[in-house]
């Protein structure tokens, strides 16, 4: 609904070779390992999102992948399978208050046309049938569906008998974090996904404080000093390695490691690909104030951008000291202070509760106590860092 790059290929799946998909990439690893590649090689190696000509470069060759994908693979291949960003939003969308579901399934039962799914649609590029293999009355969570509506519109002008009830596909009341609470395991693929955009997230929101920073930054700083690297692109890899990928991994695996010493006996695959999605509420709590510190810290910003649309000549007027921004209220960052501490602990409570539900579906009441430190150490790593920052200063 909102994506540019679904419409571009889309448009190249029309006229490509519609190709099925094989199986590496439906197994998911394809979006995991682009993923990878946009952290560790982009952000860490070449700092992307520190130059606009590199953001440009990087943007223009997410479009050259998804017309590549288009070009190659049958229907939306690239949204569902390739781009890192529907893959998170699927996983955030757990928590959503609404999801794209049916009206009535017995409709759809009924129903002689099938347009959602048929086969003569699915290169339309607007009333389209569904392009990422989903039957809309068989949907049941928001991680796998893209929201393009395709299927919404063909229901409502394929009919091969015209029924008032139809459109049936619509939005739907679910509850917040209903799809969170079905516990739907995470996949390997995902799990390693999740895993590193925990890291992630923990050098988001610690990057914000200098103090913090400079803890983040100790343990890397410990491998590249001794090493006496000068080549910002393997200093910054291996910064990623670490804040990415050893940082998280210790978390996720101390609940494991104390649950097992008191008697626990589910193995760590099931660990991971189970008591990983506890790990998601905090994450997007995070990223949420990520979100919330960026867009704040941008006020004094304001009341310049007509002025100069570019924004380079107000630039240049305030490193020249021209223009001096204006502070903060102390009532903005007041509201914002307990803005950040309440979304961290709504994500820390989700957790708990996850937690709780996975203790009981995998009998583990007692030994499986230790798996609440997941809320409680990894919430901690944002929520004490956030208070001692905001409320201590």
């Amino acid at each position: 609904m909102v994506c540019p790059v679904e419409i571009i290929t889309t448009f190249f799946a029309k006229i490509g070779l519609k190709r099925k998909r094989p199986s590496w990439l439906l197994s998911g690893w394809a979006i995991t390992v682009f993923y990878i590649m946009i952290l560790f090689v982009g952000i860490q190696g070449f700092a992307i999102h520190r130059n606009p000509f590199f953001m440009a470069i990087y943007l223009l060759a997410i479009v050259g992948v998804s017309i590549l994908v288009g070009s190659i693979y049958e229907k939306n291949t690239f949204c569902r399978y390739v781009c890192p960003v529907g893959y998170l939003l699927g996983l955030y969308s757990r928590l959503a208050f609404f999801g794209y579901r049916v009206k009535n399934k017995s409709l759809c039962d009924t129903c002689k046309d099938k347009s959602c799914i048929h086969k003569k649609y699915q290169y339309n590029l607007n009333f389209k049938s569904c392009g990422v293999d989903l039957y809309p009355a068989n949907i049941t969570d928001n991680s796998e569906c893209i929201l393009c509506a395709g299927c919404l519109k063909t229901c409502g002008k394929y009919q091969s008998e015209p029924n008032a009830n139809r459109p049936n596909p619509q939005f739907n009341r679910i509850g917040f974090a209903n799809d969170l609470f079905r516990l739907k395991p995470l996949k390997m693929a995902e799990m390693v996904f999740v895993l590193v955009v925990s890291g992630f997230v923990i050098s988001e929101i610690w990057s914000e404080w200098t103090v913090t920073n400079k803890l983040l930054n100790y343990f890397p700083n410990m491998i590249i000093k001794p090493m006496a690297l000068n080549n910002k692109f393997l200093t910054g890899f291996i910064k990623g390695s670490v804040i990415f990928t050893i940082i998280p991994l210790i978390i996720w695996l101390l609940p494991f490691v104390i649950s097992r010493l008191t008697g626990a006996t589910l193995k760590i695959k099931d660990y991971f690909l189970n008591y990983g999605i506890a790990f998601v509420p905090i994450i997007a709590a995070a990223h949420l104030d990520k979100a919330i510190l960026k867009s704040t810290s941008r006020i004094p910003y304001f009341e310049h951008l007509f002025d100069d649309v570019s924004g380079i000549s107000t630039a240049q007027k305030i490193i020249d000291g021209q223009i001096v921004l204006q502070q903060i209220p102390f009532w903005v960052n007041f509201v914002v202070s307990i803005l950040l501490a309440l979304v961290i602990v709504v994500g820390v409570w989700l957790s708990f509760n996850v937690v709780k539900r996975l203790n009981q579906k995998q009998e583990l009441e007692k030994t499986g106590n230790p798996h609440y430190l997941i809320p409680i150490i990894y919430g901690s790593t944002f929520l004490i860092m956030i208070l001692v920052w905001r409320w201590s200063l």
